[in-house]
């Protein structure tokens, strides 16, 4: 994994390796920090045609209150630190499911934003319903060992996208 998210702060650049949100967050929730990170390159490319955006100008909103997405999105903008991340309580209709609302994001730098979905199929049913299983609370060693391995296994099943935009529904407002 050599992308970097590339970001000033106060003038300063960041270039954010994904193992720097992996040594923020850990590995428990690695599918969605993956998700997050590849999700926030793409949306940063396209908001800025190519220019590195200062933190404070980006903003992000989803109904996917996953803990792994947040970090990524708090350790490459410190979004959620500036009170610019916000969980939407409702998606619009169609948005496929994750283990926790629905996977639909609001990324905005400056006055333009991209509002994205995954499409459905992306994230598979198994994982969705796995996850949602061991949430509850009641499950076996070797249940906990098969969401390890679909979580690892979706984590590099979303480094695998060669073109990320092609696992999205989206579009731009300005």
């Amino acid at each position: 994994m050599t992308e970097v998210i590339s970001v000033y702060d106060d003038g300063v650049r960041l270039d954010i390796p994904f193992e720097a949100c992996v040594l923020y967050h850990g590995r428990d929730s690695i599918g969605g920090l993956s998700l997050g990170y590849r999700l926030l390159r793409f949306a940063l490319n396209k908001l800025t045609d190519g220019r590195i955006p200062e933190r404070k100008e980006i903003t992000f909103k989803t109904a996917f209150p996953g803990p792994g997405l947040r970090d990524a999105v708090e350790m490459t903008t410190r979004a959620v630190t500036r009170k610019a991340y916000e969980v939407l309580e409702n998606a619009p209709e169609g948005t496929p499911e994750g283990v926790y609302g629905h996977m639909y994001f609001e990324i905005t730098v400056g006055s333009r934003t991209l509002c994205c979905a995954l499409k459905p199929g992306v994230l598979p049913e198994e994982f969705v319903q796995t996850g949602r299983a061991i949430k509850k609370g009641n499950y076996s060693e070797q249940d906990a060992r098969h969401w390890r391995e679909q979580k690892d296994a979706l984590s590099e099943a979303i480094w695998n996208i060669p073109n990320f935009e092609d696992v999205l529904s989206f579009s731009m407002k300005e």
